[in-house]
């Protein structure tokens, strides 16, 4: 499968609208599509060789899957310090139950169902689904912690 160009203002566009993430901050990126579902993002370069193919480019963004586009707990991770809406704020006790992948029960102010930044004392965690007044951790299986150090 190769990459080709994404859209770059569909991206850009559905973090600001979805998140809140102002467009700016993805000025120094480039977006890659690899067949229909999944956007990789990349610092934008001007040695990139385009006629190469790889396994692998940058860093997966986000994947369409049944609920529209998703976000990746890893661009949480690196985008979500920019949310300013749809961002859950967690308590000690709720951040230990969202990163063991357990529900969290609200409801949360201010927040739209759908997925959102989970935050834990302003850090980005990863990606929730809100649904119905519940939080379901996103946070894949091989990264919860049971036990916080």
């Amino acid at each position: 499968m190769r990459f080709e160009k994404a859209n770059r203002r569909e991206v850009v566009k559905w973090w600001s609208d979805r998140f809140g993430v102002p467009e700016e901050i993805f000025e120094p990126y480039e977006f890659f599509l690899r067949g229909r579902n999944t956007i990789w993002v990349l610092r934008k370069t001007d040695k990139f060789p385009m006629r190469l193919r790889f396994e692998a480019l940058g860093m997966v963004i986000m994947r369409r899957g049944k609920l529209g586009w998703k976000p990746t707990t890893n661009a949480i991770q690196v985008f979500g310090r920019y949310a300013r809406k749809n961002v859950v704020d967690l308590t000690e006790e709720q951040m230990r139950a969202f990163v063991a992948g357990e529900d969290v029960r609200g409801p949360f102010e201010d927040v739209e169902e759908g997925y959102v930044v989970v935050r834990y004392k302003g850090m980005p965690l990863g990606c929730g689904l809100y649904r119905n007044g519940v939080l379901k951790s996103q946070v894949p299986k091989v990264r919860r912690r049971l036990e916080l150090i």
